[in-house]
């Protein structure tokens, strides 16, 4: 690579800082040295490193506390640990800390080097990563995900986080909150995209066929097995595999599933050889977890083994806000898919989307605005094309998107400018969707907005973050 980057490496053994130097210069890199975590941590502030080198045995601290404070402290580094004592316990933990590579002591120059340049190579790609991605989030779009508000953008960076790992992660949530478009982001953002993402709802197939369909059968397994078959495991081999409704499973094949994690090999039905296999797996859940441990139906060694990390995901009464955009998006879909020409939505039609509760969450919300596209008759969508549960169940104490209360004694300016901030986040910061809303015209809406500026510095918010 032509551009220098910095490596900072974090040891106190003197002979491993000089060696490492040398290594590094001659890749044409810069190193910097440290010799102990609070070193550390003031070079690394001072001038935050590209990729970092660290001993996890340091005098003043445990190395991977440390990447834990460069996280902390925003700072991005590829880190690489570097230690005398292996051991599967700390390699698991370097793993959950984001650690691109766990080296044992004493390393060959040439492996070192090798895992120097492609972290640092991997320290570029990211950083493009990263910019491309803050810049779909900021349109309210990551991958196939849509949404803007604050829950969403949050979920976006935690799978921004575990999406290049190989950790097991376990996503919860309300049914159609979206865990398996969650699933498949991270299995697109990940190493193993060109792997293939297999995926099984556990709660949709018989007990009896459940453990075929995971782990394969040999031919004359069962009644009705004429010929050997894999499952969704070897299907998924060098890719991911997402298991839906994990806690749904019979406890007995549980067991069989905690055995293939942890030995990454598994055994067909009525078969006798181990076959190998290398898969990411994802797994979710809408049952209450705690629920399921203690009756004992979800066994609790599968579910820490699952649990490297956790991502739950917001109901969207909970991310209102995203409301509009998401409904934009399916209305789009679906009039190219019907071959219709639909401008948007009635400011009534918006009302009713924004009104209702949606306890089907964003499943429900898709469904609703295919039936609607379905049922326009003319160019914009209005609230009679809409499913009449939609019209007819709303929250009793609903009086506008987002109502927000005010003070006696409040200013009138002070009053339209919180009513246009929460008017604008109730649009998803559609500026003339909330001008509809508002009575009044785009360009009244914008000498609005550049008044409350110039007065006091305050910032309308356009956006539903």
């Amino acid at each position: 690579m032509a551009e220098e980057y910095r490596v900072l490496v974090i040891d106190d053994e003197e002979p491993i800082r000089r060696g490492l130097a040398r290594i590094i210069q001659n890749l044409g890199h810069r190193p910097d040295l440290a010799v102990s975590t609070a070193d550390a941590m003031d070079k690394a502030l001072a001038s935050p490193p590209d990729l970092a080198i660290i001993d996890l045995n340091l005098p003043d601290g445990d190395g991977l506390g440390l990447v834990d404070e460069f996280r902390d402290h925003g700072i991005d580094a590829t880190i690489v640990v570097l230690t005398a004592h292996g051991s599967i316990d700390s390699a698991v933990e370097a793993t959950r800390s984001g650690v691109y590579d766990y080296l044992v002591k004493p390393v060959e120059a040439e492996r070192l080097a090798r895992v120097i340049d492609k972290g640092l190579e991997r320290h570029r790609m990211h950083q493009e990563v990263v910019l491309l991605r803050r810049e779909m989030a900021r349109a309210g779009r990551y991958q196939k995900l849509v949404g803007r508000s604050a829950p969403m953008q949050e979920t976006y960076r935690l799978i921004d986080l575990i999406a290049p790992s190989s950790a097991s992660v376990l996503i919860t949530g309300e049914s159609g909150t979206g865990k398996e478009v969650v699933a498949r982001t991270i299995h697109d953002l990940s190493p193993r995209s060109n792997g293939r993402f297999v995926a099984i709802n556990c709660a949709a197939i018989p007990e009896t066929l459940l453990e075929s369909e995971i782990m394969g059968h040999e031919k004359g397994a069962f009644t009705g097995a004429t010929a050997s078959r894999p499952g969704c495991f070897e299907l998924a081999d060098h890719g991911t595999i997402f298991l839906d409704e994990i806690a749904e499973m019979p406890v007995t094949l549980q067991s069989k599933l905690l055995r293939v994690l942890e030995e990454k090999k598994l055994r067909r039905l009525g078969g006798t050889r181990e076959i190998p296999v290398d898969v990411r797996v994802l797994a979710a859940t809408n049952a209450p977890v705690e629920e399921r441990l203690s009756a004992g139906t979800f066994r609790e060694d599968l579910y820490f083994r699952l649990n490297v990390f956790t991502l739950t995901l917001p109901p969207l009464r909970k991310r209102n806000a995203d409301i509009p955009l998401l409904a934009e998006t399916f209305l789009q879909e679906y009039a190219k898919e019907n071959g219709k020409t639909i401008a948007g939505f009635s400011d009534k039609a918006m009302a009713t989307l924004l009104r209702y509760d949606w306890p089907g969450n964003v499943r429900e919300l898709r469904n609703a605005i295919q039936r609607a596209v379905i049922m326009c008759k003319d160019g914009v969508l209005q609230s009679s094309d809409l499913p009449p549960a939609v019209r007819r169940n709303v929250r009793k104490d609903w009086t506008r998107p987002n109502s927000f209360r005010v003070a006696v004694g409040t200013t009138i300016e002070d009053i339209e400018k919180t009513m246009i901030s929460e008017t604008l986040r109730a649009c998803g910061g559609n500026r003339t969707r909330a001008a509809r809303m508002l009575g009044i015209h785009p360009s009244t809406l914008k000498l609005k907005l550049r008044r409350y500026r110039d007065r006091d510095g305050g910032r309308v918010q356009a956006s539903s973050g």
